[in-house]
């Protein structure tokens, strides 16, 4: 009898032990199945950070280019204006030398705009 009561205890302590092992089973799986696809959502995200930062550098270098440009820009408006106050100070009489000195000309561009844009009365003298 002694012998039959460990058997059916044997028996429960095996059954008990299988559910157990079959619960850690189950628990195992559902954290692979997790895990798996936080492995996948972390792949994602990575995949979208390398686009970005791929976007960013073109950006950056979208930027760079119109600096550049704007600065190509700002220096050919720059004579520009220096032309115009030259004119403008032709027109009132000023002396091609002093269009030199004030507004960085050379010496020939400085006497086409005085003999273009000049006193007429002045431009005669020359």
């Amino acid at each position: 009898m002694t012998t039959f009561i460990i058997a059916i205890m044997s028996a429960i302590t095996s059954i008990v032990l299988a559910a157990a092992c079959y619960q850690l089973y189950l628990r195992h799986q559902s954290q692979l199945t997790k895990i798996t696809d936080l492995q996948n959502q972390l792949a994602a995200l990575c995949a979208g950070t390398v686009s970005t930062d791929e976007r960013l550098i073109g950006f950056e270098r979208t930027l760079s280019k119109l600096k550049e440009q704007q600065g190509s820009l700002t220096s050919a408006v720059a004579p520009q204006h220096n032309y115009d106050h030259a004119i403008r100070l032709a027109k009132k009489g000023v002396a091609s030398n002093q269009l030199i000195d004030s507004c960085n000309l050379s010496e020939e561009e400085a006497h086409l705009i005085e003999r273009m844009h000049g006193d007429k009365d002045t431009g005669a003298v020359h």
